[in-house]
């Protein structure tokens, strides 16, 4: 190979990389910053019974932010559970746990069929089911009778847990993300639903934080109520399937563009 062909293929790669590098923050700059649109809670469950106190069962707090070209959208949700509020109302008798929490991105706006449309969500779909093979508990039990039974139990227990995340989009207009018992996901009722997230974007330490990615036609006014509910399970000493309830939406209004 000649010292000029040498020097041609030098070249391109040189643009090609420039190229790459440079494109790459110019991209991620075309995506507005973040805008904090509100935090909500609610103090009910969805049997239309409050709290106990009034205190909330859920917090959230929302952000969004547009692209500065084009029509991409997204909105931030960060929920939050109670469970000191569950444990005031229901201890003794039932320990409490949080099973889900449900995060929503949803358009108000009449016209949204042709204007508004959920493209995908951040985490994804990553639903994961966990099962134990009690075969190890068989064998112990053929040296100490009653071992199999625990086995049993605990085979009940695990079997069909699932933890992760769940989305349906099937609904461009009104999609979920479920995050499936998510740990570390309570906020302590000494914090107020107004403190919840005050500096939107930042690490999170508890809660479930959910990404909505979108579409918006140019010009278009939309409006939006993401929300957020939790759905709780109430456990006993005896029983190891617990009573499972849900919390009201709490939900913040605003609008894009």
């Amino acid at each position: 190979m000649n010292g000029k062909n040498k020097f041609n293929i030098v070249f391109v790669l040189a643009i090609m990389i420039f190229t790459g590098i440079s494109s790459a923050p110019a991209h991620a700059q075309n995506m507005g910053q973040y805008y904090h649109k509100g935090n909500a809670y609610s103090s009910y469950y969805d049997s239309g019974n409050q709290a106990i106190n009034g205190w909330s069962t859920v917090v959230m707090a929302t952000s969004s932010r547009m692209a500065s070209q084009g029509s991409l959208g997204y909105t931030s949700i960060q929920a939050w559970a109670r469970l000191d509020t569950l444990k005031a109302q229901y201890s003794p008798y039932y320990a409490p746990a949080v099973a889900a929490i449900e995060t929503k991105m949803k358009t108000t706006t009449i016209n949204s069929d042709r204007d508004f449309y959920l493209v995908q969500t951040n985490p994804g779909h990553n639903v994961k089911k966990h099962s134990v093979d009690t075969f190890i508990f068989d064998l112990i039990d053929y040296k100490i009778p009653g071992v199999s039974l625990a086995g049993k139990l605990v085979e009940n227990y695990a079997n069909g847990f699932t933890s992760g995340t769940e989305q349906n989009l099937s609904n461009p207009k009104n999609g979920t993300l479920t995050f499936l018992n998510p740990t570390n996901a309570s906020l302590s009722n000494n914090i107020s639903w107004k403190d919840a997230n005050k500096v939107i974007g930042s690490k999170n330490n508890s809660g479930a934080a959910a990404e909505f990615h979108f579409t918006v036609a140019d010009g278009n006014q939309i409006n939006v109520a993401p929300q957020a509910r939790v759905q709780y399970g109430l456990y006993t000493a005896n029983t190891i399937v617990p009573i499972k309830l849900w919390s009201n939406y709490a939900y913040v209004n605003h609008t894009l563009n």
